[in-house]
């Protein structure tokens, strides 16, 4: 991927719950990159999107799963073809998430290897109602037999986001792979079992220097307090899957 800007960014001595964002790598690894312009003059690979975090405390064996809400703003008035990416839109089918951290070593495996990853949805005019904006939830975890203990010193993967390349370019391609856009990781709620001392966790403090955020071509235009950068309800993360 061309114009990747290298992460670098120290780690405090005892850091307690964040969250972080990153291209090409978790947040703590060498090659992560707080913008990527993406190849829009080619129609293979894609753009691989690595969301981490760190728990709070330590747990038990009690952790099944995660959901996280990532939103979109972008530079233009109007969400561009490019980013239509729901089912029946320009690039439907060119965004997708999985659990392969083998280019995000630098963060630990939450799963064990067994986690599995879906795009719930990726809704345009959200968070705000505004035309270029929109919002990705993403849910990602193990079967409640396979439950896992966390610590709270281990920066972990997450999920990696997949955003395809397809119809960058050529005939019968869709228009903005070249736009300026900010992504926000806003919130991650940490899935536990039944009856797990402290319930289930709900984390929206950004990794200091708010990488929680990356940008795509620069993001020049595209302002990133126009969404949301932190949620502070449970509440608010369960009305999204209502």
């Amino acid at each position: 991927m061309a114009g990747a800007l290298a992460l670098a960014a120290a780690r405090p001595a005892a850091a307690a719950e964040e969250i972080a964002l990153a291209w090409e790598d978790c947040a703590s690894g060498t090659a992560a990159a707080l913008d990527l312009a993406g190849d829009c003059d080619s129609n293979l690979g894609f753009a691989p999107l690595h969301a981490s975090f760190r728990m709070p405390f330590a747990t038990g064996p009690d952790v099944i799963g995660l959901e996280l809400v990532l939103d979109l703003q972008h530079a233009q008035a109007v969400l561009p073809d490019w980013w239509r990416l729901a089912p029946g839109q320009c690039r439907a089918g060119q965004l997708s998430a999985d659990t392969d951290f083998s280019a995000a070593a630098a963060c630990g495996d939450p799963w064990g290897g067994l986690g599995a990853a879906l795009v719930q949805g990726w809704t345009a005019t959200q968070p705000f109602g505004q035309p270029n904006q929109a919002r990705m939830l993403v849910t990602v975890g193990v079967g409640s037999l396979d439950a896992r203990a966390l610590d709270a010193t281990t920066d972990y993967n997450a999920v990696r986001i997949r955003l395809g390349l397809a119809l960058s370019s050529g005939f019968g391609s869709c228009p903005g792979c070249t736009g300026g856009a900010c992504l926000v990781l806003n919130s991650i709620a940490v899935r536990r079992l039944p009856g797990a001392p402290g319930g289930d966790l709900f984390l929206t403090q950004p990794r200091a220097g708010n990488l929680n955020r990356v940008t795509w071509y620069g993001g020049q235009g595209a302002d990133c307090s126009a969404v949301p950068v932190r949620r502070t309800s449970w509440g608010l993360m369960k009305s999204l899957y209502r």
